[in-house]
Order: structure tokens, then sequence, then C-alpha cells
């Protein structure tokens, strides 16, 4: 049974609900049943979409990051980077209902799904670099969507922005009133859900290889040196402990 999130479907759409609030951390333990959910969607042909939404006042925190530490960042790497590799393999299109705040690799879960809708009152960004690190698959993807300039700003300062910039930047394709935001969402994937399934599918496909085709490669590449190049670093484990004991980092640049 599903412990830190919550699964349904009806009318040729499956739902994956984050339900681990306020903050819904994106830990191991929840990456796992996510990647359980997306697992059993590979093979389905009935589906005309996927909504990704969250329970309470955060759509959530991101990566849980007391599991950056040493021991434990490569296993949390593989298991959230697997979420967007079968994201990646998913033959219906992907829609995720983002509200409140979306941070760190909340945010990079948001921008990969095909379609991002929003509440108004939502924030958004990657601060990872706050904490001496950086999101890997944002490097890998967020210029595709916002262009090289824009997305090094992101990425680079660490900065968030609200829902009207994040609509003007191409970070998401609508924004909603919070009150109404269900609804809105409910009324979106009505547009999807009136269509073929197999059409979907096919230009799933198409884009999977005409817009999508070097997401591996670029993945693999931010992996590669997140983990060989950044972890071999001091100022990783500074600005992850100095996360944990609320204090400012000391860093040593190296």
């Amino acid at each position: 049974m599903d412990q830190l999130i919550k699964t349904s479907q009806r009318e040729h759409t499956a739902r994956l609900t984050l339900a681990c609030p306020p903050l819904n951390v994106l830990n191991i333990a929840m990456l796992t049943e996510v990647n359980a959910y997306l697992e059993t969607l590979i093979g389905r042909t009935d589906l005309c979409a996927l909504v990704i939404d969250a329970e309470g006042k955060d759509f959530s925190a991101g990566v849980d990051i007391p599991e950056h530490r040493a021991d434990t960042v490569e296993s949390m790497l593989e298991t959230f980077h697997h979420t967007f590799r079968l994201l990646h393999q998913l033959p219906m299109p992907t829609v995720c209902a983002i509200h409140g705040g979306c941070y760190g690799g909340a945010m990079e879960l948001a921008i990969f799904c095909d379609i991002t809708l929003a509440a108004d009152e939502l924030r958004i960004g990657v601060p990872e670099i706050t904490l001496g690190v950086f999101p890997p698959l944002a490097v890998a993807h967020l210029a595709h969507i916002v262009g090289i300039k824009k997305a090094a700003e992101l990425i680079y300062t660490g900065a968030a922005v609200d829902a009207t910039e994040a609509l003007r930047l191409g970070l998401v394709n609508h924004v909603y009133p919070a009150r109404e935001f269900a609804a809105h969402v409910e009324q979106f994937l009505t547009r999807l859900t009136r269509l073929s399934a197999f059409s979907l599918r096919q230009v799933k496909a198409a884009f999977r290889r005409a817009v999508l085709s070097d997401f591996e490669r670029a993945l693999a590449e931010s992996e590669s040196v997140y983990l060989r190049d950044l972890m071999a670093g001091t100022d990783p484990a500074e600005g992850i402990s100095a996360f944990n004991e609320k204090r400012k980092p000391a860093w040593k640049n190296q």
C-alpha cells in the first residue's frame, strides 16, 4: 500500500499525488513509491494523461537535504533520476499541477512534465547552489524551456520566481487562482481526455525522438560532474551541514 503517495485512475487519466504534507519532501522512500507507480504505466495504451499533484500547502520543498550526504547521495541521485527516465518513457502526456512552494527537485519534476499548471500563489526555483550543490536535471533540461541565459541565472543564483514570472518565462503553461485551482486542473485535463489515447501516444513518441532525443546523454553528463567532481569537494558537505545546523556556510572555495 502506498504510504507517501496516493494514486488513482479515472476517465483515461492516471493521477499521482505527493501525500506527505506539509513539505512533501522527495526522499528516497517517496521516490521509490513514485517510480514503482510510474513503472506500472509504461505499457498502458488507454490513458490520455498522467497528472502529478500534491496535498498540503506546498507542492514540494524538493529532494531531502540530509540525503545529499556522501553515503547516500549516489543512491538518492540514482533513484531521483530514475523518476525522470521513467517519465521520459511514459507513452501518455504528463501534466504537473503545482501550488505553494515548488523548489529544487520539485521544480525539476514540474518542468520535466510535458505541461505544467500553476496556482497563482506559486513560488518556484532551484536553490541548490546556496547549499554548495547544483540541480543536475535543471542543468540538463532547463535551457530547453527558458533559454540558456535565464537558465544560467536561475541555476547560478538559486533565485525563486512567482507565478507571473514563471508564466512569462515559460516554466508553466497556465496560472489559475489558488481557490479554484483544482477545478481548473480538471477542466484542462478534459482537453486531453476527449482525444485519442493512440494519437497522443504517437505525438509523445515524436516529441521524445525529435525534441528530447539528447535527454539521456545530457542528464548522464550532468550526473557525472555532480557525483565525480562536485561531491569530491569540501563545500558541498559544508553547505549541507550549515543547512542542517541552521547557520551560514563557511565556504573554503574547494
